[in-house]
């Protein structure tokens, strides 16, 4: 056997043995890591309540501007358009949540708020595919509020990926969370 096929196949038994011995419930399951952004750990603490860098569990664009931010309540709020742009080279701000084991509808649940007020804003948010990055559900928002996007059919294998782009104004993201179920 040619040894490249052999190592392949042992990796593929290898990687396959390490998903099929996680516990049962941890099989499937996605999950936004610091999708309130209360982990302000590697932020730089800026003046008025503002913090540069990338929140943990988070990638895009790593400047050092005022990315995320405390409105004075103790609520953390990330500035999507600091980590994110629409041109000229398209970067979302996004997180890998997991994999779907099973046929699954995936929803993602996050609150829109506008801490700039008057100011018009638009943001994107998309369920990807973590492979191909094929967005498998997307919305367009330009109003503060609770918002959804659902994926109706996510194929079992499919990782998943979450992503927020803002092509016009400054709005802030919190409470970003995801949810599968499976397909009957």
């Amino acid at each position: 056997m040619n040894s490249k096929v052999l190592t392949l196949t042992v990796f593929m038994a290898v990687a396959f043995t390490a998903w099929s011995e996680k516990p049962k419930n941890e099989k499937g399951k996605l999950a936004v890591k610091n999708g309130d952004f209360t982990d302000l750990s590697g932020l730089q603490e800026m003046p008025n309540s503002w913090y540069a860098g990338l929140p943990n569990g988070w990638s895009g664009l790593l400047s050092d501007s005022s990315n995320v931010w405390n409105d004075g309540t103790g609520n953390i709020i990330a500035n999507v358009s600091t980590m994110s742009q629409a041109s000229p080279k398209f970067v979302a701000f996004t997180q890998e949540v997991g994999m779907v084991s099973a046929s699954s509808e995936v929803t993602l649940t996050f609150e829109v708020s506008e801490p700039w007020r008057n100011m018009n804003f638009e943001l994107g948010a998309a369920i990807f595919d973590g492979i191909t990055e094929v967005p498998l559900a997307k919305g367009d928002f330009n109003k503060p509020g609770t918002y959804s996007v659902k994926a109706d059919i996510v194929p079992s294998g499919t990782r998943v990926k979450i992503g927020f782009w803002s092509p016009m104004g400054t709005p802030g993201i919190d409470n970003v969370k995801i949810e599968s179920k499976p397909l009957k």
